[in-house]
């Protein structure tokens, strides 16, 4: 925890308070531009399809496809009251519906009303949509706070970072603690707040402390399955029991309520390999929805030496590697060069950042020796040199070279021959976030850590 330590007793103090949640009139919700209700189901949404949402989602089974036929439009995000200004983010990003079993989550029982909840999808399926409009409609339509927490301080960096993308031209101000980082605000100047485990559970604390938990309307847990995590597993689950104990009495005092669930903090954990789903949603109260659903399918297969199984370990071929590469034992070049030869990219990823510098050296090697064994004597008809878009990586390098932390001298040797490869010591997110943030149709590998 990363709040400040005094010695002797603890005396509260307002400068104190301030410099962590800033004092109450430091708030201004008059940034924030007024809107209706925000995420509302479109008109003439049937209730049946809100029905068959809760028997996806309490089947053990994968989600059905159960939206009728006649209300697909219904998907569209521009009939679900978002504000203009981040629908257009949302097209600009390329998203312009949603998926069927997105709809079916934000329509189970109470969700759109304050219901935690708790949801499992494969990765890429999009689950953090789901999360991002519940934060558009508790920050807009209760003038609350957001918490948003993920595991790892550069996926939180990311995080923060699209976030005030999306949410900037709506007032939404978003900011990050994670790591020794912290807003140069306070926190009550903050809509929302992306954080690590441990910066998240400081902020709680606090605002206990300083009885300002009404500040908060929805917490969104990412990687909900960190809470089996050995050594920070138990932070995470003390974090979210304060939280259900403070939200279950408040809901307690305010029981006459006409709808005490709008003034709940509401709590969204998500996760891709929850294996125990209805313990956790049980716990934390919530509203619980799982699918199976991919928008690309994924075609498992195991390789065991020379051998290649399917998922259930049912053999499929045995592997010829076409590149003898010294030191690459489990022929992870020759796998890739299959791949290549395919007209497909592909994704590795290494224990550790030295690990993913060592194979994309060696693959960027492997394709330097086969583009000059194409052009010398050595001819062969079997490894065909791999094609290269020379002026889109040209433009890739140039864009290194402007980024924060500059040209990485290994980069700077892969990446002409369509490799490149991130880990928490590459600092290229202001890349990405260029034009160029396409440039992955440039490359052929694409070597991340673990």
């Amino acid at each position: 925890m990363s709040l400040p330590r005094r010695g002797g007793k603890r005396r509260r103090s307002t400068s104190d308070s301030d410099s962590l949640l800033g004092s109450s009139a430091d708030r201004s919700d008059s940034r924030l531009l007024p809107s209706e209700p925000v995420l509302s189901p479109p008109a003439g949404l049937g209730r049946s399809w809100k029905d068959s949402g809760r028997r996806v989602a309490a089947a053990a089974g994968e989600c059905k496809q159960t939206v009728p036929d006649d209300q697909l439009d219904k998907l569209l995000l521009a009939n679900w009251g978002l504000p203009t200004a981040v629908l257009e983010k949302y097209h600009n990003f390329g998203v312009k519906k949603m998926f069927k079993w997105q709809a079916e989550c934000l329509l189970l029982g109470e969700v759109l009303e304050g219901k935690n909840l708790v949801y499992s999808a494969p990765t890429s399926a999009g689950k953090t949509l789901v999360a991002e409009l519940l934060i558009l409609k508790r920050v807009l339509e209760m003038r609350k706070k957001a918490l948003f927490i993920l595991p790892f301080v550069s996926v939180a960096k990311e995080k923060k970072y699209y976030l005030q993308s999306l949410f900037q031209e709506v007032g939404i101000k978003v900011d990050g603690y994670m790591g020794s980082t912290s807003p140069k605000g306070h926190f009550s100047s903050l809509d929302i707040a992306v954080c690590t485990i441990e910066r998240a559970n400081g902020l709680i604390n606090r605002l206990i402390e300083e009885n300002k938990m009404d500040l908060l309307g929805i917490v969104v847990v990412d990687e909900l399955h960190m809470l089996g995590d050995s050594h920070r597993g138990y932070l995470l689950e003390l974090l979210l029991t304060k939280i259900c104990y403070i939200t279950q009495k408040s809901a307690s005092c305010q029981a006459d309520l006409a709808s005490p669930l709008s003034y709940a903090v509401q709590i969204v954990g998500m996760s891709a390999t929850l294996p125990n789903l209805e313990l956790v949603a049980s716990w934390l109260n919530a509203e619980l929805y799982h699918t199976d659903f991919r928008p690309v399918p994924l075609v498992e297969s195991v390789k065991i030496g020379n051998s290649i199984y399917d998922s259930s370990m049912k053999l499929v071929r045995e592997f010829q590697p076409m590149l003898q590469v010294k030191g690459d034992e489990d022929h992870v070049v020759s796998l890739c060069y299959e791949t290549i030869r395919e007209n497909h990219s592909v994704l590795l990823f290494c224990p550790s950042k030295k690990w993913c510098e060592k194979v994309a050296d060696n693959i960027a090697h492997e394709f330097y020796n086969l583009h000059h064994q194409a052009e010398g004597l050595l001819k062969s008809p079997e490894l065909s040199p791999v094609i290269l878009e020379q002026k889109g990586l040209l433009e890739v390098i140039d864009q290194l070279k402007h980024s924060p932390s500059g040209l990485d001298s290994i980069l700077q040797k892969t990446v002409p021959w369509g490799v490149a490869f991130h880990h928490a010591g590459i600092h290229i997110y202001n890349l990405l976030r260029s034009p160029l943030q396409k440039c992955s149709q440039f490359l052929h590998f694409y070597i991340n850590m673990l």
